[in-house]
């Protein structure tokens, strides 16, 4: 089995990195020959960024610095997954995945914290060691073409399965931001799905894609959940 390469000429940017490894899934916008290798799915990515700000702005004189933590992981996040797209290499790639993985493994860290069982004070080592598994784990899957989408897949249930185990300890607090990121990640994987399958699919239209659209509706996904998330208290367990 062989992974797709990027259809580039041999005096374009990235064509060596391409053809040296190229990524394990393609998606239905054509490369362009420039800099930014997939125009809709690189600039899409701006929009993590740009709720960066917001998520900061949250956060300004909060006495609860653990959620800070969601800041750099977003921001890493959406410019891992620019530069995975305007480079579009297995090497950027790997990137992108990280940037996911900061990301479910900063709010399975806090889940686990809610279900008393990770202590605040070893939230760092445990997202550390999260981040370093996951990563290692991309590479083993890559080098015998295992789907590596499967491991946010995985991540993601079980922060779902997490959140409907603490589901009676959150009676108190608004669930409706959890709802809403359910909906539109639901709604993003869609769209996704719809353009790696070819259902919706115009390789030339670098404005409309259903994969930009997994970005952008997964971004505000994202910013609801970080809503849920920050209404806890993780100094004790107890008021999960």
């Amino acid at each position: 089995m062989k992974y797709n390469v990027t259809q580039l000429g041999e005096s374009c940017p990235w064509y060596d990195l391409s053809q040296m490894a190229p990524t394990n899934v393609d998606w239905c916008e054509a490369s362009t020959c420039g800099w930014i290798n997939e125009p809709a799915n690189t600039w899409s990515n701006l929009v993590y960024l740009i709720l960066t700000i917001w998520a900061y702005q949250q956060l300004k004189g909060k006495e609860d610095k653990i959620m800070m933590g969601f800041v750099p992981a977003f921001f890493f996040m959406g410019l891992f997954s620019f530069v995975y797209h305007a480079s579009y290499n297995f090497f950027t790639q790997w990137f992108d995945f990280v940037g996911m993985f900061l990301m479910t493994g900063f709010f399975i860290s806090l889940n686990l914290i809610r279900l008393g069982k990770l202590k605040r004070m070893n939230f760092l080592k445990f997202y550390i060691g999260f981040n370093v598994f996951f990563g290692a784990l991309v590479i083993i899957f890559y080098l015998t073409y295992v789907p590596i989408q499967s491991l946010v897949a995985i991540q993601a249930l079980f922060l779902i399965f997490s959140e409907v185990k603490l589901r009676h300890a959150t009676q108190r607090k608004p669930y409706k931001p959890f709802i809403i990121s359910i909906i539109l990640i639901v709604m993003a994987a869609t769209f996704s799905v719809l353009d790696v399958t070819r259902t919706m699919c115009d390789p030339h239209n670098h404005f409309f894609q259903g994969h930009a659209l997994w970005h952008l509706l997964s971004a505000f996904s994202l910013a609801f959940a970080f809503k849920f998330y920050a209404q806890f208290d993780y100094d004790d367990a107890s008021n999960a």
